[in-house]
């Protein structure tokens, strides 16, 4: 279904049925290895009671650890089928995306027999988000997506300086002092959070603000309780964000990423959705290879996606007033950079 309603509404940027159908699927596998993984098992040991539910834990536990397994299964076939279709599409900057793309292939494989460092690995993932979002920038039409783009790989590659320096440092290269840029990736990963609507502008309706603002309002009460540690503890284990800023700034992020996904599931543009999904789940900065890998599949799916969001127009409703609409940018290959 959502590889049929990525075809029918954006023929032009549609993938071919398989891999829409497993960038829909590492979308849900990855969400639900969040939410039971990275988030269920480390707060259930603060649930009063929880060893007398320990065959339902074990279960969900179990659910997790499948989630996590069937992600991980199908990221190792996204990656290397979105530089693909990247390069198919010719150009030099679809092209020199898929070149960044396999390069952080080539470099996770040559990590996991130990042949490459992960000082190597971490330079290349770093190169490759930033990559990507160059080439995203340079191939959409609306200029405001640049903000939002910008921000999350900002964000990342600020992140992933910290984490290089001291590796860096542990490996005898080089000393550097990169606190600064730990706390400078906070703020711009909040920013980019907060800017996200604008990725789906031309889509966001009252709907779509009505479920970030629930979201939101959750989020800030998550803050709320117990002074917020266990927020923030999840927060810097799932995203990469210490939660040093006001609660309510992350609470604002979340209902931001929440409206922007809403807005494009009701524009049934699955494939930027399955994008901003990834970024969440993968998270900034440098954590794992498994989630650095959800952050730049995550960019490649908004890469092919964003060209072709919709424009807002007017349109009269049957009552005969003005109301805003939205219509779907004609298919065409937008002009490269």
């Amino acid at each position: 279904m959502a590889a049929r309603q990525i075809a029918e509404r954006h023929p032009a940027a549609a993938l071919p049925p398989v891999i829409a159908l497993g960038a829909a699927g590492l979308a849900v596998a990855s969400t639900i290895e969040l939410l039971i993984l990275r988030t269920f098992t480390r707060t259930a040991i603060h649930i009063p009671g929880i060893t007398a539910l320990r065959e339902p834990y074990e279960i969900l536990s179990f659910g997790g650890r499948y989630a996590y397994f069937v992600a991980v299964t199908l990221l190792l076939f996204a990656v290397p089928a979105a530089a693909w279709t990247l390069w198919s599409r010719g150009g030099p900057v679809r092209r020199g995306m898929a070149v960044a793309m396999g390069v952080f292939a080539a470099m996770s494989g040559l990590a996991a027999m130990e042949v490459a460092g992960r000082l190597a690995l971490d330079t290349a993932t770093a190169g490759s988000v930033a990559v990507l979002a160059i080439g995203t920038v340079s191939l959409v039409r609306r200029r405001v997506t640049v903000v939002p783009i910008g921000l999350f790989a900002g964000a990342f590659v600020l992140s992933a300086a910290h984490t290089l320096g001291q590796s860096a440092a542990q490996e005898g290269v080089v000393t550097l002092r990169t606190d600064a840029a730990l706390t400078a990736a906070e703020v711009v990963g909040v920013a980019f959070a907060l800017a996200a609507p604008l990725l789906a502008r031309g889509a966001m309706d009252r709907v779509s603000i009505a479920s970030g603002a629930i979201v939101a309002a959750v989020v800030f009460a998550a803050f709320l309780g117990n002074g917020g540690a266990t927020a923030r503890f999840l927060l810097l284990w799932n995203e990469g964000l210490s939660g040093v800023l006001p609660s309510v700034a992350y609470a604002g992020a979340a209902g931001c990423l929440a409206a922007t996904l809403a807005a494009f599931a009701r524009a049934r543009n699955g494939l930027a959705a399955a994008g901003l999904v990834l970024l969440v789940t993968g998270g900034i900065g440098l954590h794992s290879t498994y989630q650095s890998g959800l952050a730049i599949a995550g960019m490649a799916l908004l890469a092919m996606a964003l060209p072709y969001m919709p424009e807002r127009r007017k349109h009269r409703d049957d009552s005969g007033g003005a109301e805003d609409g939205a219509r779907g940018v004609m298919p065409g290959a937008p002009a490269e950079a």
